[in-house]
């Protein structure tokens, strides 16, 4: 499969049908000729990548980064060995991007939850390569299928920078001719050594919502960095998306940077949860966390017609020793 690129990407474009993958994708830019590794991750074509500053797996269903692990360092991203990979049905693990609704839909709980992007194809539109890494810039638009149980007209990029540290951009173009509201979320699943004894530290003295117990509201307020000892899900609002999750056992830590999510949404489902998903081994919430980040409940994103809107995510791995994103 060749994709052609003959200027810069922009975000409103003509995307023709997903073409019938080939076991090599070569993609002709500005800047390179690129030869990148298309494979099937357990049925799922994805695009594996290498460079001297990371590995990394991302899938064409979702745009969904599946794997990110920086040289030197353990693996950033968990990812659920008991997944289950079948087209349109969601992948636990990664970085899902949920849009253009997250959580329940808003008026009719029937339809799947965390919108519909993270479970279609997306198309990739354009890949660089330099001395920082790789830059694979993914395209979505609407299509009948999206506009039966969402009717706006819409363009969206998501273009993924891997090298020393994993960036996320998410644009949203509204080609409808009226305004529409969305909310969304970069649903980041993180690897841990052991969840007791993990902490998140950044959402001090932000108020919550405690989704096992919403009958308190946003009463609650965060006083010190999060530990866990129990199913935990809870979404912060007016949030500074800087974060930092910190083990104790391995000292390597993950640290976040969403300048423009002033929601957060912090999740570990624990023993008697897991074991109600279908897509997780029993013990495997012991070693993973979910720290989102997006513009969820309250903070909807009213889009006006022909206004383009981004988001961005930065995630990396760290010791002590090394700076900081």
């Amino acid at each position: 499969m060749v994709f052609d690129v003959s200027e810069e990407s922009t975000l409103v474009v003509t995307i023709s049908p997903p073409e019938k993958l080939d076991k090599t994708t070569v993609v002709r830019g500005l800047s390179c000729e690129w030869r990148g590794q298309t494979t099937e991750y357990e049925g799922q074509p994805v695009l594996v990548i290498e460079n001297k500053h990371c590995r990394a797996v991302v899938a064409y269903q979702g745009a969904q980064v599946l794997e990110f692990q920086r040289r030197g360092h353990a693996p950033l991203l968990w990812l659920s060995e008991a997944s289950n990979f079948l087209p349109k049905r969601a992948i636990r693990g990664g970085i899902p991007l949920c849009f253009p609704w997250f959580g329940q839909h808003p008026t009719d709980p029937s339809i799947l939850s965390h919108g519909f992007v993270r479970n279609l194809p997306w198309t990739l539109y354009h890949v660089t390569e330099d001395d920082s890494g790789h830059v694979l810039t993914f395209t979505f638009r609407d299509n009948e299928e999206t506009r039966a149980i969402w009717p706006h007209a819409f363009n969206a990029m998501l273009e993924i920078r891997l090298g020393q540290s994993l960036e996320l951009k998410f644009s949203v173009a509204n080609v409808d001719k009226k305004p529409f509201d969305f909310t969304f979320a970069f649903h980041s699943y993180f690897a841990v050594d052991q969840i007791t004894q993990t902490k998140v530290v950044g959402l001090e003295n932000t108020p919550f919502f405690d989704q096992l117990a919403p009958e308190k509201g946003f009463h609650q307020l965060e006083r010190f960095p999060i530990e866990f000892h129990a199913e935990t899900d809870r979404i912060y609002q007016r949030a500074t998306g800087e974060y930092q999750i910190v083990q104790e056992h391995s000292k390597q830590r993950a640290l976040i940077d969403a300048p423009d999510c002033s929601s957060a949404i912090v999740w570990n489902p624990w023993i008697e949860k897991t074991a109600r998903l279908g897509d997780m081994d029993k013990d495997a919430w012991q070693n993973m966390l979910c720290v989102e980040c997006g513009k969820v409940g309250a903070e909807v994103v009213t889009l006006g017609v022909s206004k383009v809107v981004s988001f961005t995510l930065t995630l990396a791995s760290s010791f002590p020793e090394e700076s900081l994103i």
